[in-house]
């Protein structure tokens, strides 16, 4: 999928961030002065969020802190009311896209006004299971119709300098026992089925981050799996 010139922060899980408008060599040259000039104890801290929802700032380089919020359907952090958008489901069930770009500008511009500036979402695991808790935030069972709208999402959101997260990668198909339970999928099934919405995410709507999912994938959990998140996600 090739989502290069990232950062990683494991907290709840592993997000990989990179940006929401397009990645030039002076954002990459200032990154890496920005890392060179952090000590050992600026870069531990970097490992973990500072809360559940923000990573933590650095003053000495004048790095802010930085406002996450879930999420696919709606900012529900860092303040108490915000706008309800429809399912990812019901977004899906449309099988408009433009009405999908204009969902995602909207989202973005809710986030704005917050003061957050990566939204979680959106949510793109496959329909496997009925009994999946989080059926409703996702796109449907078909792969192509999911990449479609999720593509549009994320142009949506980014198109307003925020940054849209694809999650859950991959295969999060239930929510009981989440963090324990092993989606055992064979490869030609990744590929088919779980991976092309991720796929396009990436290659053709340049999205900034990408969320793992918090079940174990094939018996290792996916925060750990080197080859979901080296051989897949950023060498293919």
């Amino acid at each position: 999928m090739k989502l290069r010139n990232i950062l990683l922060f494991p907290a709840l899980c592993s997000v990989f961030v990179a940006s929401a408008v397009e990645i030039t060599p002076a954002h990459i040259s200032r990154a890496r002065d920005l890392v060179s000039r952090m000590t050992i104890d600026e870069k531990i801290a970097c490992l973990s969020g500072k809360t559940s929802f923000s990573l933590r700032e650095n003053p000495r380089l004048g790095i802010p802190e930085i406002w996450l919020a879930d999420g696919p359907q709606g900012i529900r952090n860092h303040c108490k009311h915000s706008t309800l958008f429809p399912s990812g489901i019901a977004g899906a069930a449309t099988w408009n896209r433009d009405a999908m770009l204009r969902y995602g500008q909207s989202l973005a511009d809710d986030a704005r006004a917050r003061g957050v500036a990566i939204v979680l979402g959106p949510s793109v695991n496959i329909y496997r299971t009925p009994l999946c808790g989080r059926n409703y935030e996702y796109m449907g069972e078909d792969p192509y119709l999911t990449s479609e709208m999720a593509a549009q999402y994320i142009k949506g959101v980014q198109s307003k300098g925020v940054i849209a997260t694809v999650k859950h990668f991959a295969a999060n198909n239930e929510e009981w026992n989440r963090h324990h339970a092993s989606s055992d999928v064979d490869e030609r099934t990744l590929h088919e089925i779980y991976f092309p919405a991720f796929r396009k995410a990436v290659q053709q709507a340049g999205v900034g981050a990408v969320m793992n999912s918090y079940n174990l994938l094939n018996g290792v959990h996916s925060t750990e799996n080197a080859w979901l998140n080296k051989t897949v996600l950023r060498d293919m």
